[in-house]
């Protein structure tokens, strides 16, 4: 048993090098490949945060503006730049927003992987640590990819802190109707070790990996989407691995099934809430689909679901209409 608990922590921590040196690898002719404007100058300067949580420091940074504030997670591979096109529209309309890098992402602080464990349980902690210390009595948490999980668990546990809920392309419970990337798939599956380090030992066979699921993740996209996911999400992405975020990738998508079980544990509480939920949905998203928003929908008794023409970045790929619906759904 320990044998193979310390064979798993193995090739976490080697799948979060591999990972961390092919996409670095590849980061500067991904970067070169489409030119894409910045995002717009916010109408307020943000302000920089660094918050403890279990006494590790979280970066985020605060939007002033008029409450409830908008308070945004960011998903398994990437941190709060993937929302650097959204907010702008945000404080132009006047409200505080707030994003943060969970611990072991982005700029928040990076722990040993032999002295940490990354879990969902922490990243709810993450959320509870930011509002608590910027003082913020009730907000909209908005969670994408797997921060949707963890804005869904805050809600349920903290409903009076809660205006209302909105989840983006994420996945919550065990579901038919969602289903996982195949890089997550390989490396999160300790049945698929074998395949795993095949990928590891080779970076020509890891680019092609990563090659594989970039294409996957465009498959239904037009033109313009596309230059936008290879101009903006991939060097977002291959910047965080470079910045080290692969150790906690590698813990983080190696509990994805545990997570699962544990939100299915919870649906009788979920259905039981009174919350309001939007989901804003990227409806080219291959993996988490239509189908899968309106499955999380059907289990609170007050939500709603926005679909967007986008993948499933929608925050990048339509942020004019996503903060519309944002701000709508207030």
């Amino acid at each position: 048993m320990h044998a193979n608990l310390a064979s798993r922590r193995d090739l976490l921590l080697a799948t979060a090098g591999g990972l961390a040196l092919a996409l670095t690898d590849r980061a500067g002719a991904t970067e070169s490949d489409a030119r894409i404007e910045p995002p717009m100058a916010s109408a307020v300067p943000y302000v920089e945060h660094r918050i403890s949580s279990g006494g590790h420091i979280i970066y985020a940074r605060e939007y002033p503006g008029k409450d409830p504030a908008f308070v945004m997670m960011h998903g398994f591979p990437d941190n709060l730049h993937i929302y650097d096109y959204l907010v702008p529209y945000l404080t132009r309309a006047g409200r505080r927003v707030v994003v943060f890098d969970f611990l072991g992402f982005g700029q928040s602080e990076k722990l040993a992987a032999g002295d940490y464990r990354y879990t969902f349980k922490q990243q709810v902690g993450d959320l509870a640590a930011v509002v608590d210390a910027l003082k913020i009595d009730k907000f909209v948490p908005v969670g994408h990819d797997s921060g949707g999980p963890c804005a869904a668990n805050y809600a349920l546990d903290n409903p009076d802190r809660v205006d209302w809920l909105c989840l983006m392309n994420c996945y919550y419970s065990d579901s038919p109707t969602w289903r996982l990337p195949e890089i997550i798939e390989v490396f999160g599956d300790p049945w698929l070790k074998q395949l795993a380090q095949a990928f590891l030992a080779s970076p020509e066979k890891m680019d092609w990996l990563i090659t594989f699921q970039d294409n996957h993740f465009q498959v239904n996209m037009p033109e313009e989407l596309r230059k936008r996911f290879v101009g903006i999400v991939r060097p977002i992405v291959n910047s965080n691995f470079a910045g080290g975020a692969g150790p906690a990738f590698a813990q983080m998508t190696g509990q994805v099934r545990e997570s699962v079980a544990y939100n299915t544990s919870r649906l009788p509480d979920v259905r039981r809430s009174t919350s309001k939920v939007t989901l804003i949905w990227g409806v080219m998203d291959p993996y988490l689909t239509s189908t899968t928003a309106a499955a999380i929908a059907a289990n609170y008794s007050h939500s709603t679901v926005k679909p967007v023409e986008a993948g499933h970045w929608l925050m990048i790929d339509r942020p004019a209409e996503v903060a519309q619906l944002l701000l709508a759904s207030g």
